[in-house]
């Protein structure tokens, strides 16, 4: 026999440390303006136990923002499910500090890892990578600037090689042919001394 303490547990659905309401399909739930809290949207899985349910999306509802897919996420979701029904679940937060749901639900995506939350994180890191591509192009053109740059350098600093410049001015050309017929000082050629 289940008294109604052990019924109320039994007809909900735990995610970490966060008992959340019995899932109900999608189509039919609704929440509260005033109210502040997480929404987890579920698929039927059998490999998850001991409830069914996988959880494919982690959501935040407050008063600023009311329960409500975006139409990507809902588009993803979809996929995800893959004709299957969806279910949403809540967990509703006593405390009125949007801090504080944001931080469950970080915390929820970060023990899960939902198919669609990631998806929307992803949006953001392929803004990253391609900030990271640019960053790393611009890089590599002021390494290949940086080259020319030493290489420029470098040939300022070699010495220049010497050209041969022809002299400017008289300059005595000297032949072999006049060396030999001009005597040279202090020495006798052809002498006859006996």
């Amino acid at each position: 026999m289940v008294d109604r303490f052990t019924f109320r547990w039994i007809s909900r659905i735990r995610f970490a440390d966060y008992v959340f309401a019995e899932p109900v399909p999608l189509s039919s739930c609704w929440v509260s303006p005033q109210m502040m809290g997480i929404y987890a949207v579920l698929v039927p899985d059998p490999t998850w136990g001991p409830r069914q349910f996988q959880p494919i999306f982690f959501g935040v509802f407050n008063t600023q923002r009311p329960y409500q897919l975006s139409t990507d996420e809902y588009s993803c979701c979809l996929r995800v499910a893959a004709g299957k029904a969806l279910y949403i679940a809540t967990y509703n937060l006593a405390a009125h500090d949007p801090s504080e749901s944001h931080r469950i639900q970080r915390e929820l995506i970060h023990a899960y890892g939902p198919v669609c939350n990631r998806e929307a994180v992803d949006t953001p890191s392929l803004d990253l990578a391609h900030k990271l591509d640019a960053l790393e192009k611009k890089n590599q053109e002021h390494e290949l600037l940086l080259k020319v740059i030493l290489a420029a350098i470098g040939h300022l600093v070699q010495p220049p090689q010497e050209i041969k410049r022809r002299a400017v001015g008289f300059q005595p050309v000297e032949s072999s042919t006049n060396r030999q017929s001009t005597p040279q000082r202090g020495v006798l050629q052809n002498s006859y001394c006996s």
